[in-house]
């Protein structure tokens, strides 16, 4: 009998394989790689996007966003591969016209965005850090109304695409292809001075890793840019990049950091 579902972490992060939440908590300071890779990642992503000592925010929030939603897919899928879960029983495949698939489901979902307030998420995280730094509830983004959007939106030039008015040189697409290798890297290299204890951040975290980044990024530039505004291009960024097809992106090649 396949029991994997009823055993693995991923799925009790955020709701259970019958799709009731469940609570969880995850401190990022308790762990030397994720320390690690969030200081990494921190001064990373700024660094590779500014021109000429300016850093556009916007697509700053937009880089790490995308990253974070690809983030959570392949955690899933990670964690299908060690469970022995059936894809089919985690995600629900969308065909658009064009032959395109996307991958919808509430185990995905409850990565990017909490079940109930008990839930640690993706959003859990930035939001309360754009409340921390003086935005206010109703400022903050409607997620439902992202995730609406991005069903509708699918096979079509709108996939994908931040709002009209935000001004992005990067797309989210394109933000995956360039730095999910760097991503990638830094979560799973080993430390060049040995560590004692240490142990490579489970990759069920790595979306929550990428939301503390998220976060601190936030408050670095909030003179920039309002917390909330950042909060909205980042999961704009995130939703539609937890659902493209993996097996077909072209990565441009990992960046050295």
């Amino acid at each position: 009998m396949d029991d994997s579902n009823a055993t693995s972490p991923i799925l009790k992060s955020g709701v259970t394989p019958s799709g009731s939440p469940v609570q969880v908590g995850w401190d990022p300071a308790k762990s030397v790689a994720a320390r690690l890779a969030i200081a990494a990642l921190v001064k990373f992503f700024p660094k590779s996007l500014s021109v000429n000592d300016r850093l556009p925010v916007e697509a700053l929030f937009c880089a790490v966003g995308a990253v974070t939603g690809f983030a959570a897919q392949n955690a899933l899928r990670r964690e299908c591969a060690v469970y022995g879960t059936k894809e089919s029983d985690v995600f629900v495949v969308a065909e658009a016209p064009n032959g395109e698939r996307y991958y919808f489901g509430n185990p995905l979902n409850a990565i990017l965005v909490p079940q109930t307030r008990e839930c640690q998420s993706v959003f859990s995280i930035l939001g309360g850090e754009a409340l921390r730094l003086g935005a206010e509830p109703a400022e903050l983004p409607d997620c439902l109304d992202i995730f609406e959007r991005t069903a509708q939106s699918i096979g079509t030039h709108r996939f994908g695409m931040l709002p009209d008015g935000y001004k992005s040189a990067l797309t989210p697409r394109r933000a995956v292809e360039i730095f999910w290798p760097s991503v990638l890297n830094a979560f799973t290299r080993e430390p060049l001075v040995p560590v004692a204890g240490f142990s490579l951040v489970d990759p069920r975290y790595w979306p929550l890793a990428l939301a503390v980044v998220g976060a601190s990024c936030m408050a670095a530039t909030k003179t920039a840019l309002a917390p909330a505004v950042a909060a909205r291009i980042f999961m704009e960024a995130a939703i539609p990049m937890s659902k493209i097809d993996q097996s077909v992106v072209q990565f441009v090649g990992a960046t050295t950091h």
